[in-house]
């Protein structure tokens, strides 16, 4: 079963019985393919906000008032502008009871013009927030070729550590197709202020596509793709940056969705499909920069029972248009303070673009007096690229690290998939974070994380063994690897299950548990458990640590 099939069977949704069940062979590819699962979860969503909740009883006089003002108002009837044209597709007959609600809604709209809001009962913020995500997906499948310009502005902050902590994930697309995320680094001096231009161009039709990102006349980050080759911005071997071309693998399949990679909220998307449904809240209306009306949902960053209090002040306030649930604006605080805004200048489509898909205008713009700067030497902004490599090999880590890492000699006897991701450790760039990961039919899923920022933290509390008086010994294991546990490990678990919930693909179980170990080396890895674990249990899995540069020798 492919996503095709499934999209056909989505197409399909809004004509089947109520109630249809997926077929058994869609229900196995819902469950591995995280892209239908999210398009099967929003149709369902979608259909259910749109059925009546009581029987609407029409006017027999309906109908000829309807005409007769539709022949009123015949000259008047504004067309909309080329740019802003959007192709819709028709996806089933209308049921008389959804059509008889829409006649009647039809009607107020022609008998009361100017502003108004639909009386009925409210859309929910959660529902709302995924129609926005669907619209913005249908931004990319206008005909003719869409561009889309957004700006990122940097606020204010007078705090010295949260102006310079500021970043955002930036996807590319790679020469097999697959996707790369890259860090944005954001930082500024306190009080400072400035923007960076976000442009995008896609063609529906050839799958081309072209992102550019700069400040002033400095590029920052370029990826683009002129159907024989990716192209992107890449830092080289003596440390400039230069436009690297790399010819189509053979299979290259361009990605199903171009909003995932240069929409407003690229990078985002997956991690906010996975928020907990009461998280996401109404915040009322706002008013935006073109005196429109948008609708606005916050969306909590998440707290876990035992997280300090700074994890639960952040969080994201998305602005929906009112006139096409669009994301006009989405701002990032912290404290009740605006920490980053991403926001959408303008959207049109064009018969053709101005730009070079091979990025030629971008490297005529590289010369000596032209050079985005290198965060990982102190520049407060620019880009870090690979900040998640998936899937790497033990020897991989144990090159990359910089550290001593350790390794499971053998599987846990109730989880055997293991997968090593290599991360960017954004505490201490361009230091990289390991995240060891197996996954459990039981749901009880094994993470270990380790990382220079964590090797930090945990000297910072070493002695005879971390400092709070709440932290206790749990285990020392014969490899002299010790356990410590505490009333946070339950918080710490949620941060490392929900980190890695990408291969886990389940969220933080209630009985999830949390260690820190500390190893001879003077590392100290985290490490969590899905659910409930006997004493037997996690000494075996400690006692089975071992070196990975011993253990990838062999």
């Amino acid at each position: 079963m492919s996503c095709p099939q499934m999209q056909k069977w989505l197409d399909d949704l809004l004509i089947a019985p109520p109630g249809a069940p997926l077929p058994v062979e869609l229900d196995e590819h819902v469950r591995i393919c995280p892209r239908c699962r999210r398009g099967h979860d929003l149709a369902v969503r979608t259909l259910a906000s749109i059925q009546p909740s009581h029987r609407v009883e029409v006017s027999k006089h309906l109908k000829g008032q309807i005409m007769n003002k539709i022949i009123e108002l015949d000259a008047g009837i504004r067309t909309v502008a080329p740019a802003r044209r959007r192709r819709v597709r028709v996806l089933r007959p209308l049921t008389a009871a959804v059509a008889a609600l829409l006649l009647a809604f039809t009607a107020t709209l022609l008998y009361w013009s100017g502003p108004w809001r639909f009386s009925g009962p409210p859309v929910s913020a959660f529902t709302l927030l995924n129609t926005a995500w669907a619209a913005e997906e249908g931004l990319f499948s206008q005909s003719g070729i869409v561009h889309i310009v957004n700006e990122i502005i940097v606020t204010p902050v007078s705090d010295p550590l949260l102006a310079k902590a500021r970043w955002l994930p930036l996807m590319a697309v790679d020469a097999s197709g697959e996707s790369r995320i890259h860090q944005l680094v954001l930082g500024a001096e306190p009080g400072e202020e400035y923007t960076i231009d976000d442009q995008a161009w896609y063609d529906p039709a050839t799958k081309r596509f072209m992102r550019l990102l700069s400040k002033g006349e400095t590029p920052l980050f370029a990826n683009a793709c002129d159907g024989t080759a990716v192209f992107s911005l890449e830092p080289g071997a003596d440390g400039r940056m230069a436009v690297v071309a790399t010819p189509l693998a053979e299979g290259y399949r361009a990605p199903d969705s171009p909003a995932e990679f240069l929409g407003i909220a690229a990078g985002l998307p997956s991690q906010l499909d996975e928020l907990d449904e009461t998280l996401v809240q109404d915040a009322g209306y706002a008013e935006l920069e073109d005196g429109s009306e948008a609708r606005v949902v916050k969306s909590s960053l998440g707290s876990g029972e035992g997280a300090p209090t700074a994890a639960s002040e952040s969080e994201f306030l998305f602005k929906i248009r009112e006139e096409d649930n669009t994301i006009a604006e989405m701002e990032w605080r912290t404290g009740g303070q605006s920490y980053l805004i991403v926001r959408r200048v303008w959207t049109e489509t064009l018969d053709d673009t101005p730009v070079d898909w091979a990025l030629t205008e971008v490297e005529d713009l590289l010369d000596d007096s032209v050079q985005p700067p290198a965060p990982e030497k102190g520049g407060l902004f620019g880009l870090l690229p690979d900040i998640v490599v998936s899937d790497v090999s033990v020897k991989h880590m144990v090159e990359r690290a910089g550290f001593d890492t350790y390794v499971f000699e053998s599987a846990p006897s109730w989880a055997k998939d293991r997968q090593i991701t290599d991360i960017l450790d954004v505490a201490s760039p361009p230091n990289r974070m390991f995240a060891i990961t197996y996954r459990a039919d039981d749901g009880r899923h094994v993470v270990l994380i380790q990382s220079p920022s964590y090797n930090k933290i945990g000297q910072s509390r070493a002695g005879e063994g971390p400092r709070n008086k709440e932290v206790t010994l749990v285990y020392t294991s014969p490899n002299g690897i010790k356990v410590w546990g505490g009333p946070q490990g339950k918080w710490m678990a949620e941060i490392l299950i929900s980190s890695s919930r990408a291969i886990l693909k389940d969220a933080p179980s209630e009985d999830r548990s949390g260690y820190l170990l500390q190893t001879p080396s003077g590392t100290f890895p985290a490490l969590a458990i899905n659910g409930k674990i006997t004493d037997e249990e996690l000494h075996a899995l400690v006692d089975s640590l071992v070196l990975a540069k011993e253990h990838s020798a062999e």
